[in-house]
């Protein structure tokens, strides 16, 4: 890593002081008359300023070394043999609309805007999971685009096109990419709530009027803070972060359900459907809350 300037003044300075061939000085000749002493202990010194300029040129080659460094490992990692986490990179760098140059894996930018680079990246967010189907190993690659600062599915388009992109250009030979995209998994919860009366009306909005849900704004947050990529919902960390809402005391989960797709919240035969004991991983890597069937019981706090 590159030091700063200060570090390298203090080795020149150090090396300086330690040189006992820089003590008996050789006799000046005239044109060299005109320099400062160099043993001189000025700020202003020439020598020290000399310090100076050597010490940022070193500072400038050791942050080039830095940057070199960086640009190596990046290549080294892109030639690595195709990972999950590849293929989640390649995923978020998709274009739909953009062809790829022939023969690679990447696009030709020329005469496209920044905002039609970014406007062609529509892949949000990605998780690649290793399956295994009809005994033949698979890479599920979840999917997500944004559509008013939400996640969404693609469209069929898209998918269709993410799909070519994968496995009729990119996927290693003998690699089958499928590709999912899907509405939120819907969690279903019952809580108690047991809060402050000082701070938080029985209705759970806060006294002041600034805030007329800040308990059901609080799991919202909590539930797109959780990492797209494989994150999983803890029920106590929901506790933990319904314990921060000013004039919550006391924040129980009586009861947690999930469901995705066509299933129930009751169906318990499938994975990531149904009860909730403490955690869970959502099928289509997001999750929003079910409001229609949200219950919270708020009860006045005593000591």
């Amino acid at each position: 890593m590159a030091r700063d300037i200060k570090q390298i003044q203090q080795t020149i300075l150090s090396a300086k002081a330690q040189a006992v061939e820089l003590s008996p000085l050789e006799v000046l000749i005239d044109q060299e008359q005109t320099l400062a002493d160099v043993s001189s202990t000025s700020k202003v010194a020439i020598w020290r300023l000399w310090v100076w300029v050597i010490a940022f040129a070193q500072f400038v080659q050791e942050q080039y070394w830095d940057t070199f460094k960086k640009e190596m490992e990046k290549r080294i990692a892109e030639s690595r043999i195709h990972t999950p986490k590849w293929y989640r990179e390649k995923a978020l760098n998709f274009m739909f609309g953009v062809p790829l140059v022939p023969e690679t894996d990447y696009y030709d930018l020329t005469g496209l805007s920044n905002a039609q680079i970014s406007g062609a990246r529509i892949v949000a967010n990605a998780a690649s999971i290793r399956v295994v189907q009809n005994g033949y190993g698979t890479l599920r690659l979840k999917v997500v685009r944004l559509v008013d600062g939400e996640y969404s599915p693609l469209t069929p388009e898209q998918v269709t096109a993410l799909d070519v992109y994968f496995n009729q250009n990119i996927a290693d030979a003998g690699t089958l990419v499928k590709i999912t995209t899907g509405e939120a998994d819907l969690l279903k919860i019952r809580l108690n709530i047991h809060y402050d009366a000082l701070v938080l009306n029985a209705d759970g909005s806060r006294s002041d009027g600034t805030d007329q849900t800040p308990v059901i704004n609080q799991i919202k947050q909590y539930l797109k803070s959780i990492d797209f990529e494989n994150g999983k919902l803890v029920l106590q960390h929901l506790e933990d972060r319904l314990k921060e809402v000013p004039g919550v005391k006391i924040a129980d989960v009586i009861a947690a359900y999930s469901k995705y797709g066509i299933y129930d919240y009751l169906t318990t035969d499938v994975q990531n459907v149904g009860i909730i004991q403490q955690i869970r991983i959502a099928d289509a890597g997001y999750m929003k809350l079910d409001e229609n069937e949200l219950l919270i019981n708020y009860i006045p706090y005593s000591e």
